[in-house]
């Protein structure tokens, strides 16, 4: 199951986070591949993770603050979180896939990825190989055993997104 929601939330709770993730002061941090630690592809992203298993991230309260724990309570009636990770992907002169994967989250039965900013990258699944665009305020709902992969953007510095692994 594949569903696309445009406009998951409404302009006065988009707009604060999306301002907040996109600014100078948002806290990202580096890690030197995209899908799997030790893949030697010459990919890289910059990640911040709110929330897993283990809890809040100390820094997620105080860089999202009140936008955030508003897309949070957004998301209660999917389910139960277990992981809230937003993905930073950084403009590349060509389109660039990661390498296809699910989310490797114990327990989680739905993986959903909300767009933050609109770019040309997009996210693609292995099988049947739908695309479906990077388009701002956007949330793509999936079960989680479904390979899909990430596309670089190529006309925007970033392509910004966050992931929420549920069940």
């Amino acid at each position: 199951m594949v569903e696309v929601i445009d406009n998951f939330l409404p302009e006065h709770k988009f707009k604060p986070l999306q301002s907040i993730m996109m600014g100078e002061e948002f806290i990202w941090f580096y890690k030197d591949y995209i899908a799997y630690e030790g893949v030697e592809d010459g990919q890289y992203q910059f990640t911040h993770t709110f929330w897993a298993s283990r809890g809040v991230d100390p820094c997620a309260e105080i860089d999202a603050g009140s936008a955030f724990l508003k897309l949070v309570e957004s998301f209660q009636e999917l389910g139960r979180m277990h992981r809230i990770k937003s993905n930073l992907r950084t403009r590349t002169i060509f389109h660039r896939r990661s390498s296809y994967h699910i989310d490797g989250v114990p327990n989680c039965t739905k993986t959903a990825i909300f767009y933050v900013n609109t770019s040309n990258g997009w996210t693609q699944f292995k099988r049947g190989g739908k695309k479906i665009k990077s388009v701002a305020n956007r949330l793509l709902v999936f079960d989680s055993n479904l390979e899909h992969a990430g596309f670089s953007c190529t006309d925007k510095k970033r392509r910004v997104v966050i992931n929420f692994n549920y069940e």
